[in-house]
């Protein structure tokens, strides 16, 4: 022992440190302390070890990976693409093509004694109108109110003499099918290839007494109709018909169909 005066041994020297041999450092201390530089641009990655504890008082080193920064395009709309048949009914001008096809159909079928081709026709391109109209409901009721609107007022200019058809009528049914469809056939108009005409009330009225004589009188050169009360007085009457009917289609078509989906009819339609 150290302290016993008998024991001639000296006591142990702690060792020096210079005199120990180098220890290697532990391979974790290793990872924890190295570090990749960043490889040149291009590269795409940047790799780099961070000590991770393990809960055990050591460190575990774990590969991290930072991707190089991307960059963010503005937001750009993309335009909806619809299949060509959707187009046929659709675009302001396939619109206004069906509406006269329509028209035609009606006044050349009553001239040939046919005169269920035109209620055909009609009700076939307005079918695939409903279908692509963005408010059909809307649609629906403005067709409905102007057919229903047309017979009443084509009904009463014809028991007063002013129209003559050469189909068969009675007084409960003076007009045929033909006539009476030739108002949801131009009211569908109102919301595509005519939605210019929206809210401007008093031009519909002056082109109302103006086209709507004109077309009449079309019929009359077809061989569909006759005027009864002579060319201007027939005019004049079916000008003030149409002078207050159109302003009331218009109105109709601004309650029951929103704004924002007439500004949108037709829009961004292209082929597929």
């Amino acid at each position: 022992m150290s302290g016993d005066p008998m024991n001639s041994t000296p006591p142990p020297r702690a060792p020096d440190a210079d005199s120990l041999p180098a220890v290697p450092p532990a391979e974790d201390t290793l990872r924890g302390r190295e570090f990749l530089e960043p490889r040149p641009s291009g590269s795409g990655s940047l790799l780099s070890k961070a000590p991770l504890p393990d809960g055990r008082g050591s460190s575990l080193s774990q590969p991290l990976r930072v991707d190089s920064p991307q960059v963010v395009l503005p937001h750009a709309r993309v335009k909806e693409l619809h299949p060509l048949w959707v187009t046929w009914f659709a675009h302001p001008f396939a619109n206004w093509f069906w509406f006269y096809f329509g028209f035609v159909a009606a006044l050349s079928g009553s001239n040939m004694k046919y005169p269920s081709l035109g209620p055909v026709i009609i009700v076939s391109w307005l079918t695939g109108h409903l279908v692509n109209a963005k408010h059909p409901w809307g649609e629906i009721k403005l067709l409905l109110a102007s057919m229903g609107m047309g017979y009443v007022c084509d009904s009463i200019i014809t028991l007063m003499g002013v129209l003559k058809f050469h189909e068969p009528t009675t007084w409960w049914c003076p007009i045929p099918l033909w006539m009476a469809m030739m108002w949801p056939n131009f009211a569908a108009t109102l919301n595509s290839s005519m939605k210019w005409l929206r809210g401007r009330y008093q031009l519909g009225a002056i082109m109302g007494a103006i086209a709507g004589p004109f077309s009449y009188y079309g019929g009359v050169k077809w061989g569909s109709v006759d005027l009864g009360w002579g060319f201007w007085p027939a005019m004049i009457v079916i000008g003030v018909e149409w002078a207050l009917a159109m302003p009331t289609l218009l109105w109709l078509s601004a309650r029951w169909v929103p704004e924002a989906e007439v500004r949108g009819q037709g829009a961004g339609v292209s082929q597929a």
